[in-house]
């Protein structure tokens, strides 16, 4: 009981620092242009490989040419990752199943990572991203997390110049999307 407290206390430093260091812009971003279809294929690989992913369905929707996107590759790793752990959190339903899905748009990649979770709540899907802000009913620490996960993903994709934003229907799951400008092969 002590290790896994120490653990989580050692766990919310490192998100608090984090993100106070990205809201205070004091966090590195190693730009580089990159294949974001072949980025997320590489994740979903390493997340069917991931112990904790161990009875989760994963999914990939992902366009079969290349999608460039100016971006550093250990945050947007970050920004998956914390989706992800959200979604594990809440999973409640026997059969659990993860999709990720890339879109394009004229000027924009669209990535959205769903679940067949609980679902959220629309007047708390607003505050999702928020600082702090639990959406479970309790605010128990039970699940975990510390309320910072989605916060900092909001940053980074805001850092990349991009958006982020969440759908959910109660009982049906939750997609957070986020999307990133896209740029030519060559810039």
């Amino acid at each position: 009981m002590i290790a896994k407290k120490a653990e989580d206390m050692e766990r919310l430093i490192d998100e608090l620092l984090l993100f106070s260091r990205l809201d205070l812009r004091r966090v590195p971003f190693h730009w580089e242009a990159m294949d974001l279809t072949a980025f997320l294929r590489d994740c979903a690989e390493e997340l069917r490989l991931d112990p904790r992913m161990k009875g989760v369905a994963i999914g990939l929707s992902a366009l079969r040419g290349p999608i460039y996107v100016k971006a550093d590759r250990e945050k947007l790793r970050r920004v998956i990752m914390n989706i992800v752990d959200n979604s594990l959190k809440y999973m409640d339903k026997a059969e659990r199943n993860l999709w990720v899905e890339l879109s394009e748009g004229e000027r924009e990649a669209t990535v959205c990572i769903r679940d067949n979770g609980p679902g959220i709540e629309e007047k708390a899907l607003e505050q999702i991203f928020d600082r702090f802000y639990r959406a479970e009913p309790s605010r128990n620490t039970e699940t975990g997390g510390s309320g910072l996960g989605l916060a900092i993903v909001k940053q980074i994709i805001e850092e990349h110049g991009g958006r982020v934003w969440a759908e959910s229907r109660r009982g049906e799951g939750t997609s957070i999307y986020f999307s990133l400008p896209k740029i030519e092969q060559g810039e």
